[in-house]
């Protein structure tokens, strides 16, 4: 065995990249699979711009033998250009949140997984439904992805509309409205409105959602503790209000399994109660 397999056997080294970060709760949820699944490891976070910052990050992750990574907002389509190789599910979405370090970085797209499971544990069912998604970027790429093959009725809302449509064009999602902000600015109505931006992560800060009603559940892809800025905005709807916390704990889970080979034993409702949510 070569040095650095040895190191590697002894100590796994995983990490987040992103920005911000500030936020996550990432380290503390894969620390505590290292932990329960009696491997001797760790979780570090690298808060990176893109460019030339992003390149020096993975640069240094390779150096010092991490098995693999997360990326999150705004790095899930700029590190695709850094890979040997995708997953059918991360070429499909067109965005990469996990990556193996395994004689060259290979990408997967975990969000999809952390998405359904999260719906399942908020009793949801989109099929047939009408549906709001507000954003078109790499997380929203995931949401288009599930419910591509659900029978919605999707309005997507975009400051970029024509990037918007490229990307429904490029995901065959040819079942769908594409809309700018001003759409949002009178009253509308739908059975979900999912937040896939990452409007308020730093200044708290919405889109005003005043006349946009929902029928059935606000889903957001952020988390924090308490309400985030966009299920503030929806509270007055009387429906369901779901965080991205569940999301993040199944797709953490996935990518755990994809650099381990292990299934970490937990519950979302044990992870946040011992985080305080």
């Amino acid at each position: 065995m070569t040095a650095k397999a040895s190191r590697e056997k002894m100590f796994l080294n995983l990490a987040l990249i992103g920005n911000p970060l500030s936020h996550t709760f990432s380290p503390f949820i894969q620390t505590r699979f290292l932990k329960s699944s009696g491997l001797n490891g760790g979780f570090c976070c690298f808060e990176t711009d893109g460019g030339h910052a992003l390149a020096e990050t993975i640069d240094t992750l390779k150096k010092y033998s991490f098995k693999g990574f997360n990326v999150t907002v705004p790095h899930k389509e700029e590190i695709r250009q850094y890979l040997i190789s995708e997953n059918e599910v991360a070429s499909g979405v067109g965005a990469v949140n996990t990556v193996l370090n395994d004689n060259g970085l290979k990408g997967f797209n975990t969000d999809v997984y952390g998405f359904e499971e999260m719906l399942k544990d908020g009793g949801c069912d989109m099929k047939g439904s009408e549906v709001l998604l507000l954003g078109c970027g790499g997380a929203s790429k995931a949401v288009l992805y599930s419910l591509k093959n659900s029978d919605v009725k999707l309005t997507v809302v975009n400051r970029d509309t024509g990037k918007a449509e490229r990307i429904l064009k490029a995901m065959n999602f040819d079942r769908a409205s594409v809309q700018d902000y001003n759409f949002i600015k009178t009253d509308r109505n739908f059975d979900y409105v999912i937040n896939g931006t990452s409007m308020g992560l730093k200044d708290g800060v919405f889109a005003d959602m005043s006349s946009v009603g929902c029928g059935k559940a606000a889903v957001d892809l952020q988390y924090k503790k308490g309400l985030t800025p966009f299920l503030m905005q929806m509270s007055g709807c009387g429906c369901k209000l779901l965080d991205g916390f569940p999301m993040l704990v199944y797709q953490a889970a996935k990518a755990f399994e994809i650099w381990t080979g292990l299934s970490p034993v937990f519950t979302v409702k044990e992870i946040a109660g011992e985080l305080g949510l």
